[in-house]
């Protein structure tokens, strides 16, 4: 399913995580490896523990990075869409 802004994601359960300095390190034992977040991409995974729409996951990066909404959400979607393609995070119900 195509990820959208009115999307709602949240993380897929039992993916083990660690971090490490700014960055942190998921687990993905279904898909046999892992996968390296920087501190956005870590702000993200943390952002996605409760259901979110994308369109106010993007506004609250907004409120915390630099960047026009537009931009935020250009760089969102692709993202959100490789972490759903790895099984890391699912469409909610």
């Amino acid at each position: 399913m195509a990820i959208e802004p009115t999307t709602t994601v949240i993380r897929t359960e039992g993916i083990m995580t660690a971090p490490v300095d700014q960055e942190i390190v998921l687990l993905n034992m279904k898909g046999n490896n892992y996968i390296s977040l920087d501190a956005i991409g870590r702000r993200i995974w943390e952002l996605l523990e409760t259901p979110v729409r994308v369109d106010e996951l993007c506004q609250k990066l907004g409120a915390e990075f630099e960047g026009t909404q537009e931009q935020i959400s250009a760089d969102v979607l692709p993202f959100l869409a490789e972490l759903e393609s790895e099984g890391l995070v699912r469409v909610a119900d």
